[in-house]
C-alpha cells in the first residue's frame, strides 16, 4: 500500500463525516422553505432595495443558522422561492461565520480574544457584501445552472405545487413526508460533490510537505496567500475551522483571520458545490473575488496592526 494511503482514507472520511451531516441540515432547511415559504410570503419579508437585501443576508445566520456545509442548498432554494441574488448571495457567504454557533466557537479557540472573533466576522461582511452587491444586478435565472433554475416538485408525489397538484394534503403527515423526501433528493443530488472535496482536501493534507508551511511563515504576504491557501485545501467546517486557526499561533494574527475569512466562502468542497448550482461565470465570481478581497483585508489589517 502506498505512504500515506491509510492517512488519505482516516481525514476523507473525517472531512466527510464533519461536513454530511450539515449538509443533510441545509437540505432539510432549504425543503422547509420549499414547502412552508411561499414566493409571495419570501417578497413580503425581504427589504425592497438593495442595500437593505445585503444587510439582511449578513444578519440572516443569526436567525437562520448553518455552517458552509449545507448553505449551498439553502441558498438555492431561496433563490428559487423568489429571494434576490443581493439576498441569497450574501447570506450564502456571511451565515457560516455570522452566526451564534461559530460566534462563539471562534471565541472558544482562541480564549476570550474577542478581536479575532470581530475580525473574522468584518472581513467576512465586507466580502459577501460586495458579492451581494455585485451579483445582486442579475436575476436570478442569469446565475443558476439550467438544470437548477427550476425547483424540485413540492409535494414529493407530482410535477405541481402541492395547492395545484390534484392530491389531497389537508393534514401534516402527507406534508413532513414531502419535506423529508425532497430533502434527501436534495442531499443526494450534492453528497457527491461534498465527496469529491472531501477527497481533494484530503489528498493535500496528506502529502503537502511541512516545510513548504515552515516557508510561507517567514514573510506576511506569504504567511497570509499560505494560511489561505490552507483554509481552501483543508476544508475545514466553519464551527470547528477556528480551534485549526488556533493551532496556528506562530503566524501573523493577519494570517489567522484570512484562513478563518475565507475558509468559510471558499474551499474545495464549496467549489465542488458551486459547480452544481451556479454558471461557470459565476462560480470563478465566487471563487476569485473573495479570495482576492480576503487577500487584501488581510494585508490592510497586517499594515494597521503594525502601526498600533
Amino acid at each position: 500500500m502506498p505512504e500515506g494511503i491509510d492517512l488519505f482514507f482516516r481525514i476523507t472520511l473525517a472531512i466527510f463525516l464533519e461536513a454530511a451531516p450539515f449538509l443533510l441540515l441545509g437540505s432539510f432547511l432549504g425543503a422547509v422553505l420549499e414547502f412552508f415559504v411561499s414566493p409571495e410570503r419570501m417578497e413580503r419579508l425581504l427589504p425592497k432595495n438593495r442595500a437593505a437585501e445585503v444587510l439582511a443576508g449578513l444578519l440572516g445566520g443569526m436567525v437562520l443558522p448553518t455552517c458552509e456545509c449545507g448553505v449551498v442548498p439553502i441558498a438555492k432554494r431561496l433563490l428559487h422561492k423568489g429571494a434576490t441574488p443581493a439576498f441569497a448571495v450574501t447570506y450564502m457567504l456571511a451565515a457560516p461565520v455570522i452566526n451564534p454557533v461559530v460566534i462563539a466557537s471562534t471565541y472558544v479557540a482562541f480564549q476570550g480574544n474577542w478581536t479575532m472573533v470581530w475580525g473574522r466576522c468584518l472581513l467576512v461582511a465586507l466580502t459577501a457584501g460586495c458579492m451581494g452587491l455585485f451579483l445582486g444586478r442579475h436575476p436570478a435565472i442569469a446565475l443558476l445552472l439550467p438544470e437548477a433554475r427550476n425547483p424540485e416538485p413540492a409535494c414529493g408525489c407530482c410535477h405541481h405545487h402541492h395547492e395545484s397538484c390534484g392530491h389531497e394534503h389537508e393534514t401534516e403527515r402527507p406534508r413532513l413526508v414531502g419535506v423529508l423526501l425532497h430533502a434527501g433528493d436534495e442531499f443526494l443530488g450534492m453528497v457527491k460533490f461534498l465527496l469529491l472535496g472531501s477527497l481533494a482536501a484530503a489528498a493535500f493534507k496528506t502529502w503537502l510537505p511541512p516545510h513548504v508551511v515552515t516557508w510561507f511563515m517567514e514573510n506576511v504576504w506569504l504567511s497570509v496567500l499560505g494560511m489561505m491557501l490552507l483554509a481552501v485545501l483543508l476544508s475545514v467546517c466553519s464551527e470547528a475551522d477556528a480551534f485549526v486557526a488556533a493551532g496556528f499561533s506562530q503566524f501573523p494574527m493577519a494570517a489567522q483571520l484570512s484562513f478563518l475569512a475565507l475558509g468559510p466562502m471558499f474551499d474545495l468542497k464549496l467549489l465542488a458545490m458551486f459547480t452544481s448550482v451556479f454558471r461557470r461565470p459565476v462560480v470563478l465570481g465566487l471563487s476569485l473575488l473573495p479570495f482576492i478581497m480576503v487577500f487584501c483585508l488581510s494585508l490592510v489589517w497586517a499594515l494597521v496592526e503594525s502601526w498600533l
